[in-house]
């Protein structure tokens, strides 16, 4: 067990239970609306609406709460506390889209969605984003970063088998408890792992805080005190200082458009390949074959990435991000060129476009992000 990084794996297993859950809320749950629900599709737009307004929100709002507190909660603060205390409560939100409220009132089953997708993206959202600080926090350079991309990846892919199984299971309405039964399985195994992470992951914390935690000790409460009543003060200025460094900027505006990207694959992957593949007989619906078309379509991306490891370390992410844009370019170029009439060449491309969009899509941002921070440190001298 020599060559396992113990801290690292701790770790990632946040990231292994939300993988599981994500694996099938990505693929499953438009497809669930509408099949089983019976969603109209005008609601549908509606509802995406809000929902890309409220997630817009509550990113912002997730990370204040976790640096400046929210209700008394101080739990929240801690990113650990948050893994082991938010994190089985995100699983259990994963299981709102299963159990239908209505499947003949088109209002309610949106109303369903909605409500669903708010809680569900709010919780991910507070979840993952203490992981992601986790990840920065207890890498403490470029290569420890990369190690917890690596393990992250290798377990992503072990989280994306588990579409085979719920692919191979009949589709139809006689047969949906199945497909309930197995989302309460992989919630509350989700939620175990999570809460597992959070339990014995030992997180260091800096030598600072050490330092004032003995002065308050020594009898400094008014410093204390007027340093708690400049933390709104404190966080907005450093906030405006961080908004106007342009790394910062291109790093935000990047991982903008490539969550984007990523989401529409991860989201319409069923979609696109039942109406451009099986429609036209390439493959055959609840098959084996279409069920390894849809793991090789979401593991690809990290295989993709653990061949780029070395890559990565050598020539630096930069380098690999600019090479992963231009054979994205090649790829649009090779299915126009091959037209949409071959069935193969898209199937081509939508192996490779899920490829690019996942490798690393999460991974690429916490080394940047690790390296725009220390940046901003040196500048600045924050501590």
């Amino acid at each position: 067990m020599a060559w396992i990084h113990v801290p690292t794996l701790n770790l990632v297993l946040t990231v292994v239970g939300a993988g599981f859950i994500l694996s099938i809320h990505s693929l499953y749950y438009i497809k669930v609306f509408f099949d089983e629900y019976h969603l109209p599709p005008s609601y549908l737009k509606v509802v995406q609406i809000l929902f890309l307004v409220w997630n817009a929100v509550n990113d912002p709002m997730m990370g204040y709460m976790q640096d400046l507190g929210c209700c008394g909660m101080k739990w929240i603060m801690d990113r650990r506390k948050v893994v082991l205390y938010a994190g089985p409560v995100f699983a259990a939100s994963f299981l709102l889209f299963w159990f239908p409220w209505s499947t003949s009132i088109g209002w309610v089953t949106a109303l369903h969605l909605l409500v669903s997708l708010f809680i569900y993206d709010t919780l991910l959202t507070l979840v993952l984003s203490a992981y992601c600080g986790l990840c920065v926090e207890n890498s403490r350079n470029h290569e420890d970063r990369v190690r917890v991309i690596v393990y992250g990846e290798i377990f992503t892919i072990i989280a994306g088998l588990l579409i085979f199984p719920l692919e191979m299971m009949p589709h139809s309405n006689e047969h949906y408890w199945l497909f309930q039964t197995c989302c309460v399985v992989v919630a509350g195994v989700s939620a175990a792992l999570m809460a597992f992470s959070g339990y014995h992951l030992k997180v260091e914390k800096p030598v600072n805080e050490h330092h004032q935690l003995e002065k308050f000790q020594e009898g400094e409460e008014n410093s204390a005190v007027k340093l708690k009543e400049n933390t709104w003060k404190n966080a907005i200025q450093v906030s405006w200082q961080i908004a106007k460094e342009p790394r910062f900027i291109c790093l935000v505006g990047a991982q903008f458009f490539k969550i984007l990207r990523f989401m529409a694959n991860e989201n319409f992957l069923i979609v696109f390949t039942e109406s451009l593949l099986v429609s036209s007989g390439f493959f055959e619906k609840n098959s084996s074959t279409l069920g390894l078309f849809y793991i090789l379509a979401r593991s690809c991306g990290s295989i993709l990435f653990l061949f780029l490891w070395f890559p990565t370390n050598r020539f630096g992410t930069q380098a690999v991000i600019q090479s992963l844009n231009i054979l994205s370019i090649f790829n649009v170029l090779f299915v126009l060129y091959a037209g949409m009439n071959n069935v193969t060449a898209v199937a081509v491309f939508i192996i490779l476009e899920n490829a690019i969009s996942r490798c690393g899509w999460q991974g690429f941002y916490i080394v940047v992000a690790g390296e725009v921070v220390d940046t901003d440190m040196k500048q600045n001298n924050r501590k």
